[in-house]
């Protein structure tokens, strides 16, 4: 019982330090965002080889047997999700978010979550860890990410977890009006967080502010082939 209260106390410090020391100074200002960044165990999501880099500011990579996706920095998956401006009684569908961190903490913040990978082994062990957290407002499918889940459409916000080379006109099809899809996007040498607001029959985009992410390789382009 001491040795579970000391490493509770150790997660909660390290959680503290995370979003005093990186997730506000990198200038997120949503409270309920940063108080459920504050909450949740980041550590529960990440291999035991790297548990001890889980709060740090740095990508992870998460390995599910064979199959890996790379975990968002803290800073940058808090400014994409304030990007979204994600309400309580939102649906949001979560693409390529691995091991399910994303979209625990989406589902701190929005009323459904679909998180979408590619791989069912990570759907699986997100689904597990969420299970184990008491979390039952967040569903794990598999499919191919550039083509989101128009079945189980439209959603409020589509969140990207990563850098993408093409944004799917699909994708934008499956936001409700009014509906937010963020990610971040090669353009011009630099990737940039955008984000694209519906409204009726018609697309806002903007590009918000500078972003390092992980290359999401399925959302490249096909290659044209010339004879």
């Amino acid at each position: 019982m001491v040795a579970t209260q000391l490493n509770d106390d150790i997660g909660a410090q390290a959680r503290f330090n995370m979003v005093e020391c990186q997730v506000k100074p990198g200038g997120v200002r949503d409270y309920r965002l940063t108080l459920h960044l504050g909450r949740l165990p980041r550590e529960a999501f990440v291999s035991s080889d790297v548990r001890d880099l889980a709060y740090a500011d740095l990508e992870i990579e998460c390995l599910v047997g064979e199959t890996s996706r790379t975990l968002l920095t803290p800073t940058a998956f808090a400014r994409l999700a304030e990007l979204a401006q994600v309400q309580a009684d939102d649906v949001v569908l979560d693409i390529a978010g691995g091991t399910g961190y994303s979209a625990a903490v989406l589902a701190g913040l929005a009323s459904t979550v679909i998180a979408l990978e590619d791989e069912e082994s990570l759907g699986e062990k997100a689904s597990a860890i969420w299970q184990e957290l008491g979390i039952d407002n967040a569903v794990a499918v598999s499919g191919a990410l550039p083509q989101g889940l128009a079945k189980q459409g439209p959603f409020n916000v589509i969140l990207i977890n990563g850098c993408i080379a093409e944004l799917p006109e699909a994708l934008l099809g499956q936001l409700t009006d009014g509906g937010r899809l963020v990610c971040v996007q090669w353009v011009d040498g630099a990737s940039k967080a955008h984000i694209y607001q519906r409204i009726g029959d018609s697309f806002a985009a903007r590009a918000a502010f500078d972003l390092s992410a992980p290359r999401l390789t399925s959302f490249d382009p096909e290659p044209i082939f010339e004879f």
